[in-house]
Formats: C-alpha cells, sequence, structure tokens
C-alpha cells in the first residue's frame, strides 16, 4: 500500500512516495521512500525533478519544421508553444504520448517551446483543444485559407478500441465486429489536403454521415462543389441531398442495386470494343456511357472494365468452383464471371470518358491520408479515456497531417517526409551557457534546407 509524504525544505515543497511492505526477515512492516520531486501542483499531484541538462541535443528535424511551419497561419488562435511541440513530437517520433518528455528533453524544441509536456499535461492539453469553439475557429480559418476549387473527396476509415466512451462502439471492420470509432475525412481534392474532419460511433454506417457533413462544411463556406464517394455512401436519401444542395458528384454503383444488374447484362458482352477503349497511364480500359433514370433524375452511368483485373478474378473464381458447380446453376455463374473486372460509376453531370476514371481514383488521396495516418503518424492504437480528450487528440492529429501533406507536397517523390526528418535529426547542435553552437552539416542536410529555402545559423542565442 503507498501514500505520498510531503516535506518543505526553504520556500519549496518535496513528495515523496511511502510504500509499506513486510520484512520477512526481521518480520515486521516496514516501509520504503522514492522520491517524486518538487511539487507543483498539490491538488492534482503533479510533481517535477530537477533534471540532468543535456549539452548535446538534435536539432536539424525541429528547426527544420519551426521554420517551415512559420510559413502558414493555420494555428495563430491555437496555444501555440504546446500544440507546435506535439506537432513536432508526431512528425519526428510518433510514438505514445507518454515517451513525449524523453524526446522533449533530448530535442533542441525545448529551447523553442518552453511547456510542460508530461503525460499529465498532455492530457489536459488535448482535453483543451478538443474545445468544439477552439475547433470550429480553426476550421473557419483553415478552409477559407484552402478554399476548394475543384471538388473535395469524402471517406471514412474505422478506428478499432478499447476505450470506455459513448461513441465506441460495435461495428464491422475487415470482415470482423470489432468496437471501433469512425473517423470522415474531407480532403481537397486539388491539393490534395486534408479539408475536414469528424468522428462518429462506430455503429453508424458510412451511408447515414453524408448529410451532417454536407451541413457542416455549409457553416465553414463549402457549398456546391463537386463531390467523389465510394460505394458507402450510395444511397436514394443521400443521392436526392445532393441535387438539393446543387452539388456534383461522382459515386461508385453498389454491385446489389437493381441498376447494376442491368447494366451489366445490358452493357457488359459489348464493353470490349476498340470504341470503348481508354488509356488510363500505362494500361487500357473500356469505358461505356449511359444516361439513365436514378431516383427520379437523369444521371451518367460509366460501366468501367478492367481486362487485367477481369483475368484475374475470372481465374481464382473458376479454379475455386469449377468441381463444385450443380446443375441449374450456370446461369447465376454466367452473371459471376460477367461482372468480373467491372464497377460502374454514377455522375450527376457528363464526364468524359477519358477523365471519369482518374477523375475517381482521386479517392485514392483519402486512401493515402489514411494510410499515413496510421503508419507515419501512429494514429493507432487510441489511448484516451474522455471524450474531450478523442477530439483533442484527433484535431492534433488532423493538425499534423496537414503538416506532413504539406511536406509532401512541397517533396514530391525526391524524397518521403521520414527520409528528410531522419536526416536531419543527425544534425546536432551543443549546448552552452550563453549560445547554442549548430554542427556541421553534411551534403544531404545542406540540399534539403536549400531546396526549402532555409538558412541554418552557426550558432544560436540563448
Amino acid at each position: 500500500m503507498s501514500f505520498i509524504r510531503y516535506k518543505k525544505f526553504g520556500n519549496k515543497e518535496y513528495a515523496y512516495e511511502v510504500t509499506s511492505y513486510w520484512d520477512p526477515e526481521k518480520k515486521k512492516p516496514r516501509q520504503k521512500t522514492k522520491y517524486l520531486g518538487v511539487v507543483v501542483d498539490k491538488e492534482k499531484k503533479i510533481f517535477k525533478k530537477k533534471r540532468r541538462e543535456k549539452l548535446i541535443l538534435d536539432f536539424g528535424d525541429t528547426y527544420f519544421l519551426n521554420q517551415f511551419i512559420n510559413r502558414v497561419t493555420f494555428f495563430e488562435n491555437i496555444k501555440k508553444d504546446m500544440f507546435l511541440a506535439l506537432i513536432f513530437y508526431r512528425l519526428c517520433y510518433p510514438s505514445a504520448m507518454r515517451y513525449a518528455r524523453m524526446w522533449y528533453d533530448g530535442n533542441i524544441v525545448r529551447k523553442f517551446f518552453d511547456v510542460d509536456i508530461s503525460s499529465q499535461r498532455i492530457s489536459e492539453f488535448l482535453e483543451e483543444i478538443g474545445d468544439e469553439s477552439i475547433q470550429r475557429e480553426f476550421f473557419k480559418e483553415y478552409i477559407r485559407q484552402i478554399t476548394p476549387s475543384e471538388g473535395i473527396v469524402i471517406d471514412t476509415t474505422a478506428l478499432p478500441n478499447q476505450i470506455n466512451i459513448p461513441t465506441s462502439a460495435w461495428g464491422w471492420h475487415n470482415e470482423e465486429i470489432e468496437k471501433q470509432i469512425k473517423l470522415l475525412l474531407v480532403i481537397d481534392r486539388s491539393t490534395s489536403l486534408p479539408l475536414f474532419f469528424r468522428y462518429i460511433a462506430g455503429n453508424i454506417v458510412d451511408v447515414s454521415t453524408l448529410k451532417a457533413t454536407v451541413e457542416e462544411l455549409k457553416k465553414y463556406g463549402v457549398s456546391r462543389y463537386f463531390v467523389i464517394l465510394d460505394a458507402g455512401f450510395f444511397s436514394e436519401e443521400n443521392i436526392k441531398e445532393l441535387y438539393n444542395e446543387e452539388i456534383q458528384f461522382l459515386i461508385r454503383l453498389p454491385s446489389l442495386r437493381k441498376l447494376y444488374k442491368r447494366l451489366i447484362v445490358e452493357e457488359s458482352r459489348e464493353l470490349e470494343s476498340y470504341r470503348n477503349a481508354v488509356r488510363y497511364g500505362r494500361r487500357v480500359l473500356f469505358v461505356k456511357q449511359r444516361e439513365v433514370e436514378l431516383f427520379g433524375k437523369r444521371v451518367y452511368a460509366y460501366v468501367v472494365l478492367d481486362p487485367e483485373r477481369k483475368g484475374r478474378e475470372m481465374r481464382r473464381t473458376l479454379l475455386k468452383v469449377m468441381d463444385e458447380i450443380e446443375e441449374g446453376e450456370e446461369e447465376e455463374m454466367e452473371y459471376i464471371l460477367m461482372k468480373k473486372g467491372i464497377m460502374i460509376l454514377i455522375s450527376s453531370s457528363e464526364l468524359d470518358r477519358e477523365n471519369v476514371i482518374s477523375l475517381y481514383y482521386t479517392r485514392q488521396i483519402a486512401e493515402k491520408l489514411f494510410g499515413f495516418s496510421k503508419d507515419d503518424l501512429n494514429l493507432l492504437p487510441l489511448r484516451v479515456h474522455k471524450e474531450e480528450t478523442l477530439r483533442g487528440y484527433l484535431f492534433l492529429q488532423f493538425a499534423s497531417l496537414v503538416v506532413y501533406s504539406l511536406l509532401k507536397r512541397e517533396l514530391g517523390r525526391d524524397y518521403t517526409v521520414e527520409e528528410i526528418l531522419l536526416t536531419l535529426r543527425n544534425l546536432k547542435c551543443k549546448v552552452y551557457e550563453d549560445e547554442i553552437i549548430v554542427q556541421e552539416l553534411t551534403k544531404q542536410q545542406r540540399k534539403i534546407f536549400e531546396r526549402f529555402g532555409i538558412m541554418v545559423p552557426k550558432r544560436v542565442g540563448i
């Protein structure tokens, strides 16, 4: 059993953890004491140990990020020091928040931002920025600066977790039922930047999330745009809502719809024709346009066949079922083979056959950003226990993703974000009483800084 004992020396109060235990040799109860540090907040049990000052620090990565991020004004209305310190941590060392203090102690970031980056203070800060009014002010300014010009992409991903809050609910993920929260991301198609996010209870299906998303975007001045959606958002209610809001759309038609089967039967046999051939990168696809009626509206259907995918899918299916088909099932199997390699896209407006595929595949921007969030920024696992903290954590991840995306866009294909930050981390500095001396740059480090037009000082005052 443990308790905290406080002792006062001079004008400071110190905390010690006292633990009682049984001494088997002396056969009597004893106590051992552990020093916790100087009392910062007695009520919240926040203590601070005097740390041994490190005299050689990582310099290049956070100096680079600090210079780069000064070019944008998205974060001006947020408590900047703590917010930027945590963004730098997510980008430079994307690990659990409890390790942030270790990273902070060994990095020049502690000379840029004098903040308490303990686990408890981070939790409190995430709860602070989870405030809806703070996030609304941010999105108001951020979306004003981005202003989608060529449309948006909307998509969702599941965030499996074991958090005990109402939003974490059982839902389908990877063909299994898991406890999860859904993250909805809106992306600007022209810049590939994340534009807006929402989180939704894990038991709410994608199709039910579109109307509220459209309404929230209107509050930030985003309306009458072109939206690209996956089949999970397809429903009569959603299609009619898009028409009511005068939003043009391109959406994949689910394979269980009657219209899908009708178009497959009517169009698939004559689809592989030279007049329907379309070049897509180094591949050739077959695309046929057809005007159809959908929920009382005239829309354009695009039947798209990928011959390479069709070959792979037919081979797998036939090898699996050839010896199991019974009499009377041949007709059903003909339809199954007929739809292999085909997807059907529905658009509210007529599009060029040559552009409809590349337009739809801009959806992959969302998949890539979800991948960056989970793999590069360690979005998972979620380690929060209050809904306010969850909102703040997802907001921090969103802001980190914005900076990540801005960096990636400027880097092109020459470098990855991870590569440049690891390269720049190796640029060290030495801390003296009155100034910081920056060590020599390698050729590659100099090249990165020059690419971004960032000057690296030889010495920095303290």
